[in-house]
């Protein structure tokens, strides 16, 4: 079963396609011989395994190739969640830290064994996820994340400082061993025209959808023991130099 977080790109484009063909999800209950309110939660928590999803395609009239290439060429748009959950994240950071291992793709258990959890700790930081409706706890304690990714946090909302804390230990972190590491690292500053910067900008823009794009695919049809985390951070913006290179007077140098 492919992690239900990399599937949202298909599941946009299969809402596209139904949208196209002028179909609901009572009608397309009807052809999968299910009930609407089946169909309506498999959309919902984008949770499925392959065999279902081909079998959805068939009967939509196109191939599994086909909703991939069309998920291909749609937008990924980032979702945000309500400035209150955000601060109820905040205020708990270990809750905060629970709910990116989940989107991550680290199970329940994952998580309980990486930080030697009991079963009962692990149980309580999922319900109360679940008070903040950014999961759903099924049968044998199953957990059904109700957000999809990737999430557009707030940079100058409540969890400012430790997504500042976080990239910030991140860089320090490829830049200690760039030397050791199979990683690009590339830090440099140059004179551009405002004209240049944009195009320049847009192309970041396009390299950030791909990897998304490509992450959602490795996922899907990778095992995930064969998968590795990456985190890409970028950004091209104006350099101030004189703000981040002062001088003191010359008796006062460190």
């Amino acid at each position: 079963m492919a992690p239900q977080q990399e599937l949202n790109g298909l599941f946009r484009a299969l809402k596209q396609v139904l949208k196209t063909q002028g179909l609901r999800y009572r009608d397309l209950a009807v052809m999968l011989e299910t009930s609407e309110v089946t169909v309506k939660r498999l959309f919902q928590e984008q949770d499925c395994k392959m065999s279902r999803l081909t079998e959805i395609c068939e009967v939509l009239g196109i191939s599994l190739t086909e909703l991939m290439s069309l998920a291909e060429y749609t937008p990924t748009e980032p979702s945000t969640l309500s400035t209150e959950t955000e601060q109820a994240l905040a205020e708990k950071p270990a809750l905060f830290s629970c709910l990116v291992l989940l989107l991550s793709g680290f199970s329940s258990h994952d998580i309980a064994h990486a930080n030697q959890l009991s079963q009962a700790d692990t149980y309580r930081y999922m319900r109360e996820l679940e008070k903040l409706q950014l999961l759903r706890l099924g049968k044998n304690d199953s957990v059904h994340l109700t957000v999809q990714v990737p999430i557009r946090w707030r940079l100058d909302g409540p969890l400012h400082q430790m997504l500042v804390q976080i990239n910030q230990a991140f860089i320090e972190h490829t830049i200690n061993e760039q030397h050791s590491g199979n990683f690009p690292f590339f830090s440099t500053s140059r004179l551009l025209s405002q004209h240049s910067a944009k195009q320049l900008q847009e192309e970041v823009n396009q390299l950030y959808q791909r990897f998304q794009k490509q992450a959602s695919l490795d996922q899907l049809f990778y095992p995930v023991e064969t998968l590795v985390p990456y985190k890409m951070v970028t950004t091209l913006a104006p350099f101030t130099v004189s703000k981040f290179f002062e001088l003191p007077p010359f008796d006062e140098q460190p």
